[in-house]
């Protein structure tokens, strides 16, 4: 139904100036079919007033986007569940997911009431054999950006397994120290016994940052999640608390140069949720 990993999340800068770091950020792999059941007869998994659940609508929600580009992209229709938003998005981009494939979200859960994943991965198989992905990323404005990874991204490693890659115009504000004119170069793998996913950044063809998601999977039960809880306590908070130490060491310390995200509006398209700044709306 759903597989549960021992995983941890590697940084490191490059260029201009060196950054490293690594924590702890346990993940799942979740078979959208089984989006229903994910958690029956867990007591720590499970759906409202559980300490981690699942809600459908924080992942690839349906929104107006903001400055779009390229292949138009469609989140489904108003009320459509998760799989249905996902199956929509792939037949946009002019590969329907086959009636018979399987589709799985990675990402980190619902903490304590608390939800947010700097990135979320959809892979979508059919009989073991990988076909295509999505990667949604998200910044802490609450603003999200979609890639697809079709059949032209699918590639071999030395082993003879089969993974997708897509290097691809970024033009999202994620970080204040980097340009949005670079690249994101997106790795996914199938979830199996480990978790393997990887996300690095281009400038002027120049590898300046790396990152990669990384883990074992381990027995789904609740004992489990509650080592992990201990091992990784206030999950999601800890996740944006050191997404702003970080930033603020990379400012305050290393003197990188700031870039507002108001200043960058141009370069910022096919965005979902955008900030007041962007959009010109006061609600």
């Amino acid at each position: 139904m759903a597989r549960l990993y021992d995983a941890a999340v590697m940084h490191a800068r490059l260029w201009p100036k060196q950054h490293h770091f690594t924590h702890g950020a346990f993940a799942f792999a979740v078979d959208l079919e089984e989006w229903d059941r994910l958690g029956r007869g867990r007591l720590l998994l499970g759906g409202p007033g559980y300490p981690y659940q699942f809600r459908d609508q924080d992942f690839l929600p349906a929104a107006e986007m903001f400055q779009p580009e390229a292949t138009p992209q469609d989140f489904g229709k108003p009320g459509d569940r998760l799989a249905a938003r996902v199956r929509a998005f792939c037949r946009a981009q002019g590969e329907p997911i086959p009636p018979d494939a399987k589709v799985q979200l990675v990402a980190m859960p619902r903490a304590f009431g608390k939800s947010y994943n700097p990135v979320v991965f959809y892979l979508i198989s059919c009989e073991g054999k990988l076909l295509s992905g999505i990667a949604e990323v998200h910044n802490t404005f609450g603003e999200r950006k979609a890639w697809f990874l079709g059949r032209d991204c699918l590639r071999q490693d030395n082993a003879g397994e089969t993974y997708l890659q897509l290097r691809t115009p970024k033009r999202f504000y994620v970080s204040p120290f980097s340009a949005l004119d670079t690249e994101f170069e997106f790795t996914l793998r199938l979830p199996d016994e480990r978790l393997a996913m990887t996300v690095d950044h281009y400038e002027g063809g120049q590898k300046t940052l790396m990152s990669a998601w990384t883990g074992r999977q381990v027995p789904l039960t609740d004992g489990r999640l509650l080592w992990l809880t201990a091992k990784m306590p206030l999950l999601i908070l800890k996740v944006i608390t050191l997404i702003h130490l970080h930033a603020a060491w990379l400012g305050l310390v290393k003197k990188l140069p700031f870039r507002r995200k108001g200043a960058d509006i141009p370069w910022q398209r096919n965005l979902r949720n955008p900030t007041s700044e962007l959009s010109g709306r006061h609600d």
